[in-house]
């Protein structure tokens, strides 16, 4: 089972860069690069910049392929499936990657090391939701060419479906379980089922936040912030500080997606769907020519056939 995510770090690009290659992790022969060598890749990325003056802003992205603990893979073949979907992702045409496999732990995975400057013409890197679930379709069909697991949500490495709350706390636990048998009012179910209820028919970031809205629930979501804040606007007008959650609490306790990349992605599902539907509907609908108006005060002659 291989899972892909992209990771939000303060380091500098340096910095990630010592990190991936550290000798304790991995090792030369599991260490890659794509339109640069790894022995140089940190002055090559800085070289980059400095040729087409963008050594400000973002200054790399970052990703991580990582497979099941109990995954039938050894450390060299998870690095060959990662440089081959380094090499066809389009999004990272012209662009510097450092590739990195770790055996350092029980999962083996790999990192992915992005520079933010395209070294053929100059422009920024530019990733989008839609790339990210682009790479994620590709590893799962590579994985079942391999006869490998298929990451399934909501299902463990077995198969088996998940059905179990999770919860970081036992107290917190204990809420959602009752929350879930009607036993407590938990306003972090209440926020969770709103999110579920919404996303199904909300078609862009805009409308899913007025959809919450109407229902009594607070969005707060920045692109300069890594998480969505939910708040319950009825617990926070009457005072109670448990009134807010993040996405990722969320997800911890539910094992499902609350975050931004879940969220777009079933907006953009959600519009296409719409768009298909509305062509569909204009196909479909009875079109009447529109008749020819009567000529003002013209009425047929006496005995004339009309």
């Amino acid at each position: 089972m291989a899972v892909i995510k992209a990771v939000s770090s303060k380091a500098g690009i340096g910095q990630a860069l010592d990190y991936v290659t550290k000798e304790e992790k991995t090792e030369d022969k599991l260490v890659s690069g794509l339109h640069c060598e790894p022995d140089t890749v940190k002055d090559e990325m800085q070289a980059t910049k400095e040729l087409w003056e963008k050594t400000g802003g973002r200054t790399y992205k970052h990703f991580v392929q990582s497979y099941h603990k109990d995954e039938k893979i050894t450390p060299e073949q998870a690095h060959r499936n990662a440089l081959q979907l380094a090499e066809n992702t389009s999004a990272w045409k012209g662009f510097e990657v450092l590739v990195a496999t770790h055996k350092d732990k029980k999962h083996i995975h790999t990192h992915f090391i992005v520079n933010s400057v395209n070294f053929e013409d100059g422009h920024k890197l530019q990733w989008s939701s839609a790339d990210l679930q682009e790479l994620k379709e590709r590893c799962n069909a590579q994985s079942r060419e391999q006869g490998l697991h298929v990451s399934e949500k909501g299902k463990t490495f077995e198969g088996a479906e998940r059905e179990e709350t999770v919860a970081w706390k036992k107290e917190t636990y204990q809420l959602l379980k009752q929350a879930e048998q009607g036993k407590v009012k938990s306003y972090v179910q209440d926020i969770a089922l709103a999110v579920l209820d919404c996303k199904e028919t909300a078609t862009s970031r805009e409308s899913f936040i007025r959809l919450m809205n109407e229902r009594g629930y607070g969005v707060d979501w920045q692109d300069s912030h890594k998480y969505i804040t939910y708040t319950d606007l009825a617990r926070k007008q009457a005072g109670e500080k448990a009134c807010k959650i993040r996405n990722n609490k969320l997800e911890k306790y539910y094992n499902m997606g609350f975050g931004k990349e879940e969220l777009e992605h079933e907006f953009e599902r959600n519009a296409r769907t719409a768009e298909v539907r509305a062509g569909k509907s204009e196909r479909t609908d009875p079109r009447t020519e529109p008749s020819e108006p009567d000529r003002a005060g013209e009425q047929p002659a006496e005995g004339s056939l009309s």
